[in-house]
């Protein structure tokens, strides 16, 4: 199980066999994965250790402790839901799975493991933008707009940065979700000019800058930055 690497590595690794311990004896758990940054040799001074664990019966919780200044964090899962995350195309969750490392092995958590290397390898299901994610992008591109020279520019773009416009262009490119502090390395290998567009949001010295630079990402999932009609479709209200 050892991954050679940095002091921060080593101390996390250093609490696995206590941590595992605790994880064993927690009512219902019968497997678990190592997963995150310290189970790829990845370790920084933040990082903390995670892991997902197989339980039985019918319910699911998550968990978070401390052992010998490591924090810890647990995703228990019974199988079925695991399956459920898998089908609705849980990015991390799959990831987890398919980059994870078996310390509580079973053969449950083989076939889960394998199933998420094969969905991994394939990529989400590419999912178009819908009129409704194009309004709403539209109307925080005027927000911006209307905020610039203002102490609250960065902040606006910023805002939307992550859960619109990025999770938009990775659902319409078909990539899977990655977490915000790998989006240019992830991007440099995907769409350079993406990665590059948004390298430029990000270090932008002025708000026009960086107004300038966030449109640019917007256009490429509106195609034009001004409102149209649209519609969701009616929902039965409780």
């Amino acid at each position: 199980m050892k991954i050679d690497g940095s002091p921060h590595q080593t101390r996390l690794e250093a609490a696995l066999p206590a941590v595992l311990k605790r994880i064993a004896a927690t009512p219902g758990v019968y497997a678990a994965l190592w997963c995150g940054s310290a189970a790829r040799g990845e370790a920084n001074v933040y990082s903390d250790l995670n892991f997902h664990a197989l339980v039985t019966g019918d319910h699911r919780w998550r968990s978070n402790f401390v052992v010998d200044g490591v924090p810890v964090e647990v995703f228990h899962n019974p199988v079925r839901k695991v399956r459920a995350m898998f089908a609705a195309e849980d990015a991390a969750t799959i990831t987890m799975f398919a980059q994870g490392r078996a310390v509580l092995p079973h053969p449950d958590l083989d076939a889960l493991m394998a199933e998420a290397c094969a969905l991994y390898a394939a990529g989400p299901t590419p999912r178009p933008v819908s009129p409704s994610t194009q309004f709403m992008l539209v109307d925080v591109v005027m927000d911006a707009r209307a905020s610039r020279q203002t102490p609250v520019h960065a902040l606006t773009v910023m805002a939307a940065l992550g859960p619109l416009v990025m999770r938009s262009l990775y659902a319409a490119g078909g990539w899977w979700d990655v977490k915000r502090e790998h989006w240019l390395d992830d991007l440099e290998a995907k769409a350079p000019a993406v990665a590059q567009e948004l390298r430029l949001v990000l270090g932008a010295a002025t708000d026009d800058a960086r107004q300038e630079a966030f449109e640019v990402l917007a256009r490429r999932l509106t195609g034009q930055l001004e409102y149209t009609d649209g519609a969701t479709e009616p929902e039965p209200v409780p």
